[in-house]
């Protein structure tokens, strides 16, 4: 009853909320999750990052980034704090069973996932995952997002409700991963609650809590043969892009949490 986790992260040692969700799913299915897949950093030369930098241009957000004094996206001390009360991990969780792989949709990534031959497969902030990785699981692939389906999808989605000023679209999705982005069929969705002096990293560590609950409970019911999908209306939503998340968009977010704070 094997279960492959591919997660995501600046390092191979994925930042918190990876190193907690991995840890809920070592909790509650300790000998069942048997291989943690992460991966490194892409390095590129200082030539391709001036080439990829010179193609994507944008070059007035990005001084308007440089010369904005604010973390971004979030406070990650404050994140680990939130996440693990009784002092934060510094690395991934799960000893050998955790492995960095070239890549979720490389070659060795697919070996390991065959020799592991796993049920399900549970993804979460990894780069797009492709079908031949996604296919080897015999039940099923399933992806968490902390945004809410189809409404926020992609990049940043608990950010972009508080930008539009939707406090009822704050949420977390867990769904069967295919090839449009957040946009399988979804398995269970929550709701996060902004409380009064909530800032964005409070907001996104309610989500991947929520969402570790809902994630833990969608597997059990995939190995138990009671899962279940519905399909989504993409019409209903937008995906978001991180190139979306602008300076402004941040100061906008900034002003809504303020407003909210008032009227709390």
């Amino acid at each position: 009853m094997s279960i492959v986790i591919l997660v995501g992260g600046t390092s191979n040692q994925g930042n918190y909320e990876h190193r907690y969700m991995v840890s809920r799913f070592l909790e509650q299915f300790p000998e069942s999750t048997t291989t943690v897949l992460t991966t490194d950093p892409i390095r590129r030369s200082i030539k391709e990052k001036v080439r990829r930098t010179i193609k994507r241009g944008q070059y007035g957000e990005r001084i308007r980034r440089a010369l904005y004094n604010r973390s971004h996206p979030g406070d990650a001390q404050l994140l680990g704090t939130l996440l693990f009360p009784d002092g934060a991990p510094d690395k991934m969780p799960g000893e050998d069973r955790v492995q960095t792989v070239s890549g979720h949709n490389a070659k060795d990534c697919e070996e390991l996932i065959r020799q592991a031959k796993p049920k399900v497969i549970v993804v979460y902030g990894t780069m797009l995952i492709r079908d031949h990785i996604a296919d080897l699981a015999s039940i099923c692939t399933l992806n968490m997002h902390t945004g809410l389906s189809p409404y926020y999808r992609g990049d940043s989605t608990l950010f972009w409700p508080i930008y539009y000023n939707q406090k009822d679209k704050l949420g977390v999705t867990v769904h069967e991963l295919v090839s449009e982005v957040d946009g399988g069929g979804i398995v269970y969705t929550g709701k996060v609650d902004y409380e009064a002096g909530d800032t964005e990293t409070h907001i996104f560590a309610k989500g991947v809590i929520t969402g570790a609950n809902l994630y833990l409970k969608a597997v059990a019911d995939a190995l138990e043969g009671n899962i279940k999908f519905h399909k989504q209306d993409l019409g209903l939503g937008r995906e978001f892009r991180w190139v979306d998340r602008t300076v402004a968009a941040e100061k906008q977010v900034t002003k809504v949490l303020q407003q909210w704070q008032r009227e709390t």
